[in-house]
């Protein structure tokens, strides 16, 4: 009877503590799904809930039609994408450079103007010289870009071409470019001018060389 007495308590306590040890498994369980895990802090798996960084993202694996409108707007950063959205372009007609040497602030030649809109802008700028009759060594032709150019201002630059010497023989021709980026804040207006300089300090070859230009600008934000 004392044996009997014995078995039972002890299969009782065993079955007892069986259940116990389920439950306590159980309940770990449900503490690690929901615990942050020390390795969720370096964003490797198995990862957390809603820890994926961005530089784990390929580019273009996660469509917007695959996010629903909620998860969107808290998932994605919408920065507006404006990189090229807007662009000028604008080419302007040959003249000869009326005066070279002097001051560009009332000698510069006027071959036009274009618009940029507020935002960032790449502009790039080319300009074509062309000597109509011989001259003198030493002439240097400019192409700029500037605003608020006044005949008592040299106005901001938006862009500036100078520095070859352009050959003294009749015929003769001579290019060069430049890339500028510009913020403006405001709808503004740039004007295109061209000018040279000699190195004698002279007026020579005024009127005797034409400038030509083509502008491109591209909004990069």
């Amino acid at each position: 009877m004392n044996i009997k007495k014995v078995i039972t308590t002890k299969a009782g306590r065993l079955l007892v503590a069986g259940v116990l040890g389920a439950g306590v498994l159980v309940g770990v369980t449900v503490a690690a799904n929901g615990a942050v895990r020390p390795d969720c802090k370096t964003l490797s798996y198995p990862l957390c809930p809603r820890s994926v960084a961005a530089s784990q993202v390929v580019d273009n694996s996660l469509p917007k039609t695959k996010l629903v409108p909620a998860d969107r707007n808290a998932f994605l950063k919408d920065t507006p994408d404006v990189y090229g959205k807007s662009g000028v372009t604008k080419d302007f007609a040959s003249k000869p450079i009326a005066k070279i040497g002097g001051s560009f602030k009332t000698n510069k030649t006027a071959l036009g103007s274009f618009t940029l809109t507020p935002g960032k802008w790449l502009v790039n700028s080319t300009a074509f010289f062309a000597r109509t009759a011989k001259g003198v060594a030493g002439t240097r032709p400019e192409l700029a870009l500037r605003v608020g150019a006044t005949t008592t201002a040299f106005g901001t630059d938006y862009g500036t071409i100078l520095g070859t010497e352009i050959s003294p023989s009749a015929d003769r021709e001579l290019s060069g470019s430049t890339v500028k980026v510009v913020t403006v804040t405001k709808t503004t207006t740039v004007d295109v001018f061209a000018f040279g300089y000699n190195d004698d300090g002279s007026a020579a070859g005024s009127g005797d060389i034409t400038a030509s230009a083509s502008v491109v600008a591209v909004q990069v934000g």
